[in-house]
């Protein structure tokens, strides 16, 4: 009879578990457009209770898309937004600030997350001020974000370079604007480190 006693604290715990580990999202709801969206207003709350739960059913059902944090998201959005959110200017103008971002992430030459990447001195203007902590981007601007985070993309791994000047390994493309002039998105000096 003890040991019966001993159990049932410990049988309530495995049973209310077991009501955690069950799905927590719905099939049917784009969860990434709630994150979009929540981005677009600044809602964290509403953010990231939507980034766990589609980073679950992305698990649980095997999708292609790819799992990623809220705060990726909005710090992406920003830059973008910061970089290039004038309405006039194009998704791919937009994806192509974001994707140099990524594409230092994923390079051996710069830090290894979007935060890092985004707060090196002199590289993002304005990143690391009052202003961009308290921007909130467009949902344009964070759904060419989410595109790139999902795995979007449009440059090539090797450019790591965006400025209105040319600059390191060569010029990859480039957008012209009569109000910003021209931006160039350039492939880094060390091709050796991007060949397979």
């Amino acid at each position: 009879m003890k040991k019966i006693l001993t159990l049932l604290p410990v049988l309530a715990i495995v049973f209310a578990m077991r009501g955690h580990a069950s799905a927590a999202y719905d099939p049917d709801t784009n969860y990434a457009q709630i994150m979009v969206e929540a981005t677009s207003v600044g809602d964290y709350a509403t953010g990231t209770a939507a980034e766990a739960a589609r980073n679950e059913k992305i698990g649980a059902l095997g999708l292609s898309d790819q799992p990623c944090t809220f705060s990726d998201l909005m710090l992406l959005s920003k830059i973008i937004y910061a970089e290039a959110g004038s309405e006039w200017l194009s998704d791919e103008w937009k994806m192509s600030v974001g994707e140099v971002v990524l594409n230092r992430v994923a390079s051996p030459e710069f830090p290894n997350t979007i935060a890092e990447v985004i707060a090196q001195p002199g590289q993002y203007y304005g990143a690391n001020s009052r202003y961009f902590n308290n921007l909130i981007p467009s949902e344009r601007c964070a759904n060419c974000a989410m595109r790139l985070l999902n795995g979007e993309r449009i440059l090539e791994p090797s450019v790591v370079f965006q400025a209105n000047f040319r600059q390191g390994g060569g010029v990859q493309t480039a957008y012209y604007d009569k109000s910003l002039g021209w931006t160039y998105f350039c492939y880094s000096t060390k091709m050796y480190l991007y060949t397979a």
